[in-house]
Order: C-alpha cells, then sequence, then structure tokens
C-alpha cells in the first residue's frame, strides 16, 4: 500500500485520534505572573483557548481532551465550562502521567500537544498528523531547528539529533495509542520545523509578548478571528 493509499485508509478508519492538550503546569517560569500558565491572558483570552480552537478546527483531529493537576483547578474548570472533557493526572512525571492518560482513551492514534503553544493553527497539526501518517512509524516528535529555537528560548535546552538536524524538541508528539501502552514506540520518525506555531512557547514574559505580536500580525492580515 503507497502513502496515499495508507493515508486515505487511515482517515476512513477517523474517528480515530484524539488530541490531548498537555496543561497541568501551575505557572511560567521564574514565577512572573501568579496565575496557572493555561489561564495567563493572551490578548484577552486565555493562552489554552488558542489551542483548543486550533485543534477543534483540525481536519485530522475527532475530540480534544485536556490533561490537568490538582495544581490547575481553574483550567480545569475553565475547560469543562467550554464543553470539554479533561483528565487528572497526578503530575508525577510525563512518562507515568503519559501512560495514564493512554489508558482511558479508546482511538487508536494521539496527538499530545502543550498547553503553551498559542500560535498553533489548523493547517499547521494537520501537516503533522499527515506527516505521521505518511511515516508508518510508531511515533513521531516534532523539534524546531536549534538556531531558530536559541533566538526564543530563556534558557539553554536540550536538543537531539532529528534526521541529521540539531533540534529541540517542541512537546507536540503522535504516536500509536497501543504501541504506547506496551512501551513500543521506540520506532521514532521526527518532523523538523522552523514555523513559528511551534517556535515559540509561552514560558516567561518576553515569550508572552512575543506570541502576542504574532497574534496581532495574524489578525491585522485576517489570519485568525479577532474573538469578538
Amino acid at each position: 500500500m503507497n502513502s496515499a493509499h495508507y493515508i486515505a485508509h487511515v482517515r476512513r478508519l477517523m474517528s480515530q485520534l484524539s488530541a490531548v492538550v498537555i496543561a497541568g503546569d501551575s505557572g511560567i517560569r521564574g514565577r512572573e505572573i501568579g496565575q496557572e500558565k493555561a489561564m495567563i491572558s493572551v490578548l484577552g483570552h486565555p493562552l489554552i483557548d488558542y489551542v483548543l480552537e486550533a485543534l477543534r478546527k483540525c481536519r485530522e483531529v475527532s475530540e480534544v481532551i485536556v490533561s490537568v493537576t490538582g495544581s490547575t483547578p481553574l483550567t480545569e474548570s475553565h475547560v469543562r465550562s467550554r464543553g470539554y472533557q479533561s483528565i487528572n493526572v497526578s503530575g508525577a512525571g510525563y512518562d507515568s502521567d503519559l501512560h495514564y492518560v493512554m489508558q482511558l482513551l479508546s482511538t487508536p492514534y494521539a496527538l499530545m500537544v502543550p498547553a503553551n503553544l498559542s500560535l498553533l493553527r489548523p493547517e499547521s497539526i494537520d501537516d503533522v498528523v499527515d506527516a505521521f501518517y505518511r511515516s508508518k512509524m510508531a511515533s513521531m516528535v516534532v523539534g524546531i531547528p536549534m538556531d531558530d529555537a536559541q533566538e526564543v528560548l530563556a534558557e539553554p535546552s536540550s536538543f537531539m539529533d532529528m534526521n541529521g538536524v540539531r533540534a529541540m524538541p517542541c512537546g507536540v508528539r503522535v504516536m500509536d495509542r497501543n504501541l504506547a501502552l506496551n512501551g513500543l514506540c521506540n520506532d521514532e520518525a521526527y518532523l523538523v520545523t522552523d514555523l513559528e506555531d511551534f517556535a515559540i512557547e509561552v514560558n516567561t514574559i518576553g515569550q508572552l509578548r512575543m506570541s502576542e505580536r504574532v497574534l496581532r500580525t495574524r489578525r491585522s492580515h485576517k489570519q485568525i478571528p479577532s474573538g469578538d
């Protein structure tokens, strides 16, 4: 089966990819804002709303679920008020939390997305999922080239080799749920991109302002709704 037929086959079985927004972080680095990270105001809207809206409009995503912890009660209340399901994880560690979430999902595939990527657009996410299906691998990690990442990072971060490029994982990952539950996601593909959608996280005040500048520019070009 060639790549085009494989993607078509997967799409015929859609209702099979869950997007999980990771929103259990209680604050941003340096405690610069005493508020749950996902609820920080970005141009008048909670940070997480930008991520939820992008995922809601994705062609490839069948459901959106938010992963929260005991440290993020406001986030949990907010997403539930908007009609989204939340899963409360322990926050003890990424791997254990991921395993717990995977056990509760019913779809064959899962897309993990951090709540602090306010610049995500539906088409960018769909491109990632398309690339994952084409790869026929157990999982796919999205990375930012080292030079691009260092322009927006508040502090040094870990880099790894992705397809011969030094890149930083941005936290976006697609995986086969059953393989992940059985610890068989070592067969990993990489997608390296310099798109601002993935490159600009909101972890500091500086990154928040940077994100707002991009959003204002997009609004001026009518690339995103004003929220009115």
